[in-house]
């Protein structure tokens, strides 16, 4: 029986040795046993006459040698939501089913080839980096499809259900529009493989089967764009990413009408104690009651959130609710001292005047407050209605790019992955080729 042994380097017995060193170390050792059986292979095609009983030892070995791939290998992914549920905001997580279709050229196959051995055969050794935790469930399947002057394609049928990990953006918290991303990654360098949107096919999500609709409403488009990471163990190593992200809104309902409303409630109730006398300390007391239950519903809002070092839209509302009855704690008690010193008549007109002031605070406050958020979180999400519409537009003309005569080779690449996403880049690409054309 043949054996193959690497000798530990040198370095690996010092006591100082990193961590990265020994990977290094171990990358160049597997490069030595793989061109040690390349060269094996050679050695016993040349005394094929002595070695006639060993065929699928070679047959074995060959394909181990054909795992390291020297070119770039381009490997194509389509992603699918199937099922959606369970987004969490305080944790800043989501859970979901996921499918991914995975396919790359593998010259080294023959014609014959039918079933593909991921354990002896190269493959792009893809990972999810945003999962949290294990898979709950995992399956996977590898084919191969042959197809005239074309080298063969190997197409992998990746499905599986975890927790994944996701950085909220909750500046528009309660009507925030929220990307859920799952991020694809490889343990092979970018030099090895490069990971693309599928030419052909678009990734999509499944809105049928969202099952956090009561509290989310799901966007029918998905986007993509390309990225990079170093590895932990070792950072020189720079590995490829494509991210894939579908986007879901928040419905308001429930912090509408039991928090906005509630707090505007309780301002408004600031103007019931003007009718209590101007020299009565009965107003102060009426102010304070209604600032701390409005501290009380800061809390509440508080339990919703993650810890996060910024304001949301809510807060901000609360915060001014806050300042506002301030406001009427600090005029009901400069009006209790002007009336010590002042004549009754003329306390109620400094009281009249802060009054009207106050109110037009008051409305101004909420007039600009709804333009601002007009113009902010409402109008992203008038953009994801239009990506919607871009989505729909643009996978209708991939099917009828397919169904061309030129047929869908020719208009491989038409759609590059940019850094800003493929919808947004859509019709600026599509117009180019029109006036090419």
């Amino acid at each position: 029986m043949l054996t193959v042994q690497t000798l530990p380097s040198e370095d690996s017995k010092d006591e100082k040795t990193t961590l990265p060193k020994l990977f290094k170390d171990l990358s160049l050792n597997i490069e030595k046993n793989n061109e040690f059986l390349a060269r094996l292979i050679e050695l016993s095609a040349s005394e094929s006459e002595s070695l006639q009983g060993a065929a699928p030892v070679l047959s074995v070995l060959s394909k181990i040698a054909h795992a390291h791939r020297e070119e770039r290998v381009t490997v194509e992914l389509r992603l699918t939501f199937m099922k959606i549920n369970d987004i969490d905001t305080v944790d800043q997580k989501f859970q979901a089913e996921i499918f991914i279709q995975a396919k790359w050229e593998d010259p080294s196959l023959k014609e014959d080839d039918k079933v593909f051995d991921p354990v002896i055969m190269w493959t792009p050794k893809l990972i999810i980096i945003n999962v949290d935790g294990s898979f709950l469930e995992e399956h996977n399947e590898y084919s191969i499809s042959h197809s005239d002057n074309q080298p063969p394609q190997v197409n992998l049928i990746w499905r599986f259900k975890a927790f994944f990990k996701e950085n909220l953006e909750l500046q528009h918290f309660p009507i925030d529009v929220q990307d859920l991303t799952i991020s694809i990654s490889t343990e092979r360098t970018i030099q090895e493989v490069e990971l693309i949107e599928d030419h052909f096919s678009l990734s999509s999500v499944n809105t049928q089967a969202f099952l956090d609709a009561s509290e989310w409403s799901l966007y029918n488009h998905t986007e993509t764009y390309q990225d990079q990471t170093t590895i932990e163990y070792a950072r020189s190593t720079v590995h490829p990413i494509l991210h894939v992200q579908c986007r879901v809104a928040r419905k308001i309902g429930y912090f509408v009408w039991n928090i906005i409303f509630i707090v505007f409630l309780i301002i408004a109730l600031t103007f019931a104690s003007y009718s209590i006398e101007v020299d009565s300390s009965d107003r102060l007391a009426v102010n304070i009651t209604l600032f701390l239950t409005a501290v009380a519903f800061k809390l509440v809002v508080k339990q919703s959130l993650p810890t996060i070092s910024y304001l949301t839209y809510l807060d901000l509302y609360v915060l001014a609710a806050l300042i506002f009855l301030a406001m009427n704690a600090t005029q009901n008690a400069t009006m209790k001292s002007l009336a010590a010193v002042y004549s009754a008549k003329e306390v109620k007109v400094y009281d009249r005047n802060s009054i009207v002031c106050l109110t037009i605070i008051f409305l101004f406050f909420h007039v600009i407050f709804g333009i601002y958020i007009t113009f902010t979180a409402t109008r992203r999400r008038w953009k994801m209605k239009e990506k919607d519409k871009l989505y729909q537009e643009k996978k209708e003309y991939m099917d009828r790019s397919r169904m061309s005569p030129r047929g869908p080779s020719k208009r491989k690449g038409r759609y590059p992955v940019k850094k800003g996403g493929s919808l947004d880049s859509f019709y600026e690409h599509r117009y180019s080729l029109r006036k090419g054309e």
